[in-house]
Protein backbone atom coordinates (compact mmCIF):
# COMPACT_ATOMS: atom_id res chain seq x y z
CA UNK A 1 0.00 0.00 0.00
CA UNK A 2 1.27 3.67 -0.87
CA UNK A 3 0.22 7.29 -0.20
CA UNK A 4 -1.43 8.68 -3.15
CA UNK A 5 0.59 11.23 -4.79
CA UNK A 6 -2.24 13.17 -5.08
CA UNK A 7 -2.79 12.74 -1.26
CA UNK A 8 0.68 14.35 -0.44
CA UNK A 9 0.55 17.03 -2.65
CA UNK A 10 -3.18 18.37 -1.42
CA UNK A 11 -1.18 18.06 2.00
CA UNK A 12 1.90 20.02 1.22
CA UNK A 13 0.03 22.91 -0.94
CA UNK A 14 -2.02 23.20 1.79
CA UNK A 15 -0.22 23.62 4.54
CA UNK A 16 3.88 24.35 3.20
CA UNK A 17 4.02 28.59 3.80
CA UNK A 18 4.67 30.51 0.57
CA UNK A 19 7.72 32.21 2.39
CA UNK A 20 10.26 30.24 2.94
CA UNK A 21 11.92 29.34 6.41
CA UNK A 22 15.86 29.68 7.12
CA UNK A 23 17.71 26.91 5.90
CA UNK A 24 18.80 26.86 9.59
CA UNK A 25 15.22 25.89 10.73
CA UNK A 26 14.28 23.97 7.85
CA UNK A 27 17.60 21.47 8.69
CA UNK A 28 17.63 21.46 12.48
CA UNK A 29 15.77 18.51 14.22
CA UNK A 30 15.15 20.57 16.86
CA UNK A 31 17.95 18.88 19.08
CA UNK A 32 20.63 21.61 19.23
CA UNK A 33 17.77 24.96 19.04
CA UNK A 34 15.72 23.87 21.87
CA UNK A 35 15.44 26.14 25.05
CA UNK A 36 15.46 24.52 28.12
CA UNK A 37 18.01 22.32 29.99
CA UNK A 38 16.84 18.96 29.74
CA UNK A 39 18.43 16.27 28.22
CA UNK A 40 16.52 12.91 27.01
CA UNK A 41 17.86 9.29 25.71
CA UNK A 42 16.96 5.75 25.88
CA UNK A 43 19.15 3.84 28.80
CA UNK A 44 18.86 0.08 29.82
CA UNK A 45 20.50 -1.32 32.62
CA UNK A 46 20.54 -4.02 35.22
CA UNK A 47 18.25 -3.83 38.29
CA UNK A 48 20.67 -3.52 41.68
CA UNK A 49 18.32 -6.05 43.41
CA UNK A 50 19.18 -8.98 40.02
CA UNK A 51 15.46 -8.82 39.27
CA UNK A 52 16.34 -8.06 35.32
CA UNK A 53 17.19 -5.40 32.73
CA UNK A 54 15.05 -2.36 33.09
CA UNK A 55 14.77 -0.40 29.88
CA UNK A 56 13.79 3.63 29.96
CA UNK A 57 13.45 6.92 28.84
CA UNK A 58 16.27 9.12 30.80
CA UNK A 59 15.06 12.64 31.17
CA UNK A 60 17.48 14.95 33.06
CA UNK A 61 17.10 18.10 33.92
CA UNK A 62 21.28 19.45 34.00
CA UNK A 63 20.51 22.92 36.38
CA UNK A 64 19.21 20.74 39.16
CA UNK A 65 21.43 17.41 38.89
CA UNK A 66 17.96 15.67 38.47
CA UNK A 67 17.20 12.64 36.58
CA UNK A 68 13.84 10.47 35.94
CA UNK A 69 12.85 7.21 34.43
CA UNK A 70 10.08 6.40 32.41
CA UNK A 71 9.85 3.04 32.05
CA UNK A 72 9.64 0.97 28.65
CA UNK A 73 9.44 -2.82 27.95
CA UNK A 74 11.68 -2.17 24.72
CA UNK A 75 14.76 -0.08 24.52
CA UNK A 76 14.58 3.69 22.97
CA UNK A 77 16.48 4.57 20.13
CA UNK A 78 15.03 7.18 18.46
CA UNK A 79 12.84 10.05 20.39
CA UNK A 80 11.23 12.72 18.35
CA UNK A 81 8.82 15.20 19.85
CA UNK A 82 5.39 16.47 18.03
CA UNK A 83 6.38 20.20 16.90
CA UNK A 84 3.12 21.92 17.94
CA UNK A 85 3.12 19.49 21.03
CA UNK A 86 6.34 18.97 22.61
CA UNK A 87 5.25 17.12 25.70
CA UNK A 88 3.93 14.17 22.94
CA UNK A 89 7.00 12.17 22.08
CA UNK A 90 7.20 9.48 19.20
CA UNK A 91 9.75 6.66 20.52
CA UNK A 92 10.78 3.97 18.02
CA UNK A 93 12.88 0.37 19.03
CA UNK A 94 15.82 -0.25 16.48
CA UNK A 95 15.11 -3.57 14.80
CA UNK A 96 12.55 -4.40 16.42
CA UNK A 97 8.84 -4.03 16.09
CA UNK A 98 8.15 -1.45 19.14
CA UNK A 99 7.07 2.00 19.11
CA UNK A 100 4.81 4.49 21.42
CA UNK A 101 3.79 7.72 22.11
CA UNK A 102 5.15 9.01 25.32
CA UNK A 103 3.57 12.47 27.17
CA UNK A 104 6.61 13.73 29.45
CA UNK A 105 3.86 15.92 32.20
CA UNK A 106 2.54 12.57 32.93
CA UNK A 107 5.78 10.50 32.37
CA UNK A 108 3.84 8.18 31.05
CA UNK A 109 3.19 5.83 27.88
CA UNK A 110 0.12 7.21 26.55
CA UNK A 111 -0.09 4.97 22.86
CA UNK A 112 1.46 2.16 20.76
CA UNK A 113 2.22 2.58 17.86
CA UNK A 114 1.62 -0.46 15.88
CA UNK A 115 3.99 -2.21 13.91
CA UNK A 116 3.05 -3.23 10.42
CA UNK A 117 3.31 -7.31 9.88
CA UNK A 118 6.31 -9.01 8.34
CA UNK A 119 8.86 -5.94 9.34
CA UNK A 120 10.28 -4.21 11.75
CA UNK A 121 10.91 -0.47 13.27
CA UNK A 122 14.53 0.51 12.18
CA UNK A 123 15.09 3.04 15.00
CA UNK A 124 13.85 7.02 13.53
CA UNK A 125 11.09 8.94 12.60
CA UNK A 126 9.54 12.24 11.70
CA UNK A 127 6.74 14.76 11.71
CA UNK A 128 5.94 16.07 8.41
CA UNK A 129 5.97 20.03 7.88
CA UNK A 130 2.31 20.59 9.05
CA UNK A 131 2.79 18.05 11.68
CA UNK A 132 -0.28 16.11 10.46
CA UNK A 133 2.03 13.15 9.34
CA UNK A 134 4.63 10.89 10.91
CA UNK A 135 7.16 9.01 8.97
CA UNK A 136 9.10 6.51 10.04
CA UNK A 137 11.92 4.20 8.78
CA UNK A 138 10.73 0.35 8.49
CA UNK A 139 12.07 -2.62 7.02
CA UNK A 140 10.59 -5.89 5.34
CA UNK A 141 12.12 -8.99 7.07
CA UNK A 142 11.74 -10.35 3.61
CA UNK A 143 14.57 -9.33 1.71
CA UNK A 144 15.62 -6.22 3.59
CA UNK A 145 13.50 -3.75 1.63
CA UNK A 146 13.14 -0.22 3.11
CA UNK A 147 10.05 1.96 3.15
CA UNK A 148 9.38 5.28 4.80
CA UNK A 149 5.91 4.18 6.78
CA UNK A 150 3.42 6.81 6.84
CA UNK A 151 0.80 7.32 9.98
CA UNK A 152 -1.65 10.10 10.97
CA UNK A 153 0.00 12.41 13.53
CA UNK A 154 -3.01 12.76 15.76
CA UNK A 155 -4.47 8.91 15.44
CA UNK A 156 -1.34 6.92 14.58
CA UNK A 157 -3.31 5.03 12.13
CA UNK A 158 -1.19 3.48 9.40
CA UNK A 159 -1.87 5.91 6.12
CA UNK A 160 0.34 3.88 4.05
CA UNK A 161 4.31 3.98 2.74
CA UNK A 162 7.22 4.82 0.49
CA UNK A 163 10.38 2.99 -0.32
CA UNK A 164 13.24 4.53 1.14
CA UNK A 165 15.75 3.42 -1.97
CA UNK A 166 17.66 0.95 -0.23
CA UNK A 167 17.91 -1.84 2.34
CA UNK A 168 17.61 -1.52 6.05
CA UNK A 169 16.97 2.10 6.01
CA UNK A 170 17.71 3.88 9.61
CA UNK A 171 18.27 7.09 10.59
CA UNK A 172 15.68 9.98 8.61
CA UNK A 173 15.41 13.88 8.47
CA UNK A 174 13.06 16.54 6.08
CA UNK A 175 14.77 19.52 4.71
CA UNK A 176 13.69 22.07 1.81
CA UNK A 177 10.45 23.08 4.06
CA UNK A 178 9.46 19.29 4.25
CA UNK A 179 9.69 18.29 0.67
CA UNK A 180 12.12 16.13 1.20
CA UNK A 181 13.38 12.90 3.29
CA UNK A 182 16.97 12.46 3.75
CA UNK A 183 17.20 8.33 4.44
CA UNK A 184 20.14 6.50 5.48
CA UNK A 185 20.23 3.39 4.35
CA UNK A 186 22.41 0.83 5.93
CA UNK A 187 22.84 -1.68 3.11
CA UNK A 188 23.60 -5.03 2.69
CA UNK A 189 26.74 -7.97 3.13
CA UNK A 190 29.72 -6.65 1.19
CA UNK A 191 28.27 -8.88 -1.94
CA UNK A 192 25.17 -7.39 -1.59
CA UNK A 193 23.10 -3.78 -2.18
CA UNK A 194 25.55 -1.08 -1.20
CA UNK A 195 24.67 1.55 1.78
CA UNK A 196 23.58 5.08 0.96
CA UNK A 197 22.37 8.16 1.26
CA UNK A 198 18.79 8.55 -0.33
CA UNK A 199 16.99 11.59 -0.81
CA UNK A 200 13.40 11.37 -1.59
CA UNK A 201 10.58 13.42 -2.80
CA UNK A 202 7.64 13.21 -0.76
CA UNK A 203 5.01 14.36 -3.03
CA UNK A 204 6.55 12.62 -5.95
CA UNK A 205 7.37 9.46 -3.65
CA UNK A 206 11.02 9.57 -6.07
CA UNK A 207 14.45 9.50 -5.76
CA UNK A 208 15.84 12.38 -6.37
CA UNK A 209 19.49 11.58 -5.57
CA UNK A 210 21.62 8.81 -3.92
CA UNK A 211 24.94 9.41 -2.29
CA UNK A 212 27.60 6.26 -1.87
CA UNK A 213 30.46 6.27 0.26
CA UNK A 214 34.17 5.88 -0.67
CA UNK A 215 34.67 2.70 1.39
CA UNK A 216 32.59 -0.29 0.94
CA UNK A 217 33.57 -1.84 4.38
CA UNK A 218 31.23 0.77 6.15
CA UNK A 219 27.29 1.08 6.40
CA UNK A 220 25.72 4.33 6.56
CA UNK A 221 24.34 5.01 9.90
CA UNK A 222 23.33 8.44 11.06
CA UNK A 223 23.67 11.46 9.49
CA UNK A 224 24.04 15.27 10.37
CA UNK A 225 23.30 18.06 7.81
CA UNK A 226 24.71 21.38 8.06
CA UNK A 227 22.75 24.50 7.71
CA UNK A 228 24.48 24.67 3.85
CA UNK A 229 23.20 21.42 3.30
CA UNK A 230 26.72 19.52 3.81
CA UNK A 231 26.50 16.14 5.11
CA UNK A 232 28.57 14.03 7.93
CA UNK A 233 27.82 10.26 7.74
CA UNK A 234 29.14 7.74 10.91
CA UNK A 235 29.00 4.35 10.00
CA UNK A 236 29.74 0.74 11.40
CA UNK A 237 30.94 -2.24 9.61
CA UNK A 238 29.00 -3.65 6.73
CA UNK A 239 26.41 -6.70 7.43
CA UNK A 240 28.61 -10.08 8.22
CA UNK A 241 31.64 -8.55 8.90
CA UNK A 242 32.98 -8.46 12.73
CA UNK A 243 32.65 -6.21 15.44
CA UNK A 244 35.72 -5.79 15.53
CA UNK A 245 36.20 -4.20 12.23
CA UNK A 246 36.37 -0.62 11.75
CA UNK A 247 33.70 1.97 11.21
CA UNK A 248 34.34 5.39 9.82
CA UNK A 249 33.26 8.71 9.20
CA UNK A 250 31.99 10.08 5.55
CA UNK A 251 32.46 13.92 5.05
CA UNK A 252 30.02 15.86 1.81
CA UNK A 253 30.57 19.93 2.08
CA UNK A 254 27.99 21.25 0.20
CA UNK A 255 29.19 21.38 -3.72
CA UNK A 256 32.03 18.95 -3.55
CA UNK A 257 31.75 15.24 -3.85
CA UNK A 258 31.46 12.78 -0.77
CA UNK A 259 34.62 11.33 0.76
CA UNK A 260 35.10 8.44 3.57
CA UNK A 261 37.90 9.31 5.94
CA UNK A 262 41.21 7.50 5.21
CA UNK A 263 43.72 9.90 7.53
CA UNK A 264 45.32 10.16 9.86
CA UNK A 265 45.50 6.72 9.35
CA UNK A 266 46.44 6.04 13.07
CA UNK A 267 42.86 7.52 13.84
CA UNK A 268 41.16 5.42 11.25
CA UNK A 269 42.68 2.03 12.03
CA UNK A 270 41.54 2.85 15.51
CA UNK A 271 37.80 2.95 14.81
CA UNK A 272 37.08 -0.50 15.92
CA UNK A 273 33.43 -1.13 15.65
CA UNK A 274 30.89 1.56 14.90
CA UNK A 275 30.87 5.40 14.73
CA UNK A 276 27.55 6.30 16.86
CA UNK A 277 26.46 9.92 16.66
CA UNK A 278 27.13 12.90 15.31
CA UNK A 279 26.31 16.48 15.94
CA UNK A 280 27.62 19.62 13.46
CA UNK A 281 28.23 22.84 15.15
CA UNK A 282 27.36 25.42 11.78
CA UNK A 283 29.40 28.49 12.92
CA UNK A 284 32.39 26.63 13.34
CA UNK A 285 32.04 24.01 10.84
CA UNK A 286 33.12 20.88 12.88
CA UNK A 287 31.42 17.95 13.59
CA UNK A 288 31.70 15.66 16.69
CA UNK A 289 32.02 12.09 16.19
CA UNK A 290 31.61 9.15 18.90
CA UNK A 291 33.37 6.12 18.41
CA UNK A 292 32.05 4.06 21.79
CA UNK A 293 34.23 0.84 21.16
CA UNK A 294 37.37 3.00 20.37
CA UNK A 295 36.84 4.90 23.23
CA UNK A 296 37.36 7.57 21.45
CA UNK A 297 35.34 11.03 20.04
CA UNK A 298 36.28 12.58 17.29
CA UNK A 299 36.47 16.28 15.56
CA UNK A 300 36.18 17.24 11.88
CA UNK A 301 36.10 20.22 9.69
CA UNK A 302 33.37 19.49 6.75
CA UNK A 303 34.86 22.03 4.71
CA UNK A 304 38.45 20.84 4.99
CA UNK A 305 37.55 17.15 4.98
CA UNK A 306 39.72 16.36 7.50
CA UNK A 307 40.18 15.72 11.43
CA UNK A 308 41.10 18.59 13.65
CA UNK A 309 40.85 16.53 16.76
CA UNK A 310 40.74 13.26 18.69
CA UNK A 311 39.80 12.36 22.55
CA UNK A 312 40.35 9.20 24.20
CA UNK A 313 36.81 8.91 26.42
CA UNK A 314 35.39 5.68 28.28
CA UNK A 315 32.63 4.41 25.58
CA UNK A 316 30.84 7.94 24.20
CA UNK A 317 27.63 7.28 22.69
CA UNK A 318 25.14 9.90 22.16
CA UNK A 319 25.72 13.86 21.57
CA UNK A 320 24.48 16.95 20.87
CA UNK A 321 24.74 20.81 21.04
CA UNK A 322 23.37 23.21 24.27
CA UNK A 323 20.72 25.05 23.16
CA UNK A 324 23.14 28.57 23.02
CA UNK A 325 25.47 26.24 20.69
CA UNK A 326 28.29 27.21 23.68
CA UNK A 327 29.06 23.39 24.07
CA UNK A 328 29.10 19.68 22.66
CA UNK A 329 27.49 17.50 24.86
CA UNK A 330 28.46 13.40 24.65
CA UNK A 331 26.98 10.79 27.01
CA UNK A 332 29.67 8.22 28.32
CA UNK A 333 30.74 5.71 30.34
CA UNK A 334 29.80 2.13 31.38
CA UNK A 335 27.59 3.98 34.13
CA UNK A 336 26.25 6.80 31.72
CA UNK A 337 27.47 10.28 32.44
CA UNK A 338 27.56 13.91 30.42
CA UNK A 339 29.93 15.90 29.60
CA UNK A 340 30.42 19.08 27.76
CA UNK A 341 33.38 20.06 25.40
CA UNK A 342 33.99 24.59 24.00
CA UNK A 343 32.38 24.77 20.50
CA UNK A 344 34.77 26.95 20.52
CA UNK A 345 37.66 25.71 21.49
CA UNK A 346 37.39 21.94 21.27
CA UNK A 347 41.07 21.01 22.49
CA UNK A 348 39.61 22.90 26.04
CA UNK A 349 39.56 20.48 29.14
CA UNK A 350 36.38 18.71 28.63
CA UNK A 351 34.36 19.18 32.00
CA UNK A 352 31.54 16.30 33.46
CA UNK A 353 28.28 18.15 34.01
CA UNK A 354 25.83 15.39 35.04
CA UNK A 355 27.57 12.43 37.03
CA UNK A 356 24.45 9.92 36.95
CA UNK A 357 22.36 10.44 33.41
CA UNK A 358 21.34 6.43 32.75
CA UNK A 359 21.60 7.57 29.24
CA UNK A 360 23.23 4.81 27.56
CA UNK A 361 21.33 4.91 24.13
CA UNK A 362 23.11 6.26 20.90
CA UNK A 363 21.53 9.63 21.18
CA UNK A 364 21.29 12.77 23.18
CA UNK A 365 18.21 14.80 22.34
CA UNK A 366 17.33 18.40 24.04
CA UNK A 367 13.88 19.37 24.87
CA UNK A 368 11.82 22.01 25.80
CA UNK A 369 8.70 22.99 27.92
Amino acid sequence: MTVSRRTLLGWLATTVPATSLSMAALLTTGCSQRNGTLLLGGGRFVQPDGSGQRHVVAVVDIQRQQTDLIDLDFYPHGIHWHPESPNRLAVFEKKGPHACELDLVSRQLTRVIESQPGRYFYGHGVYSADNQLLFSTETRLDGLDGVMAVRDANSLAYLGEFPSFGKEPHECKLIDSGKTLVITNAGGPLDGAAPCVSFVDVASQQLLERVLLTREDINTGHVAIADDGSLVVVSAPRTGMSVKDNGGVSIRPQGLPMLSMTSPQAIVDHMTGEALSVVIDNRSGVALVTHPDADMITFWSIAEQKMVHSLALARPRGTTLTTDGRYFLVSYDRVPKILRIATADVFATPEMVVDSAYISGSHLFNWHV
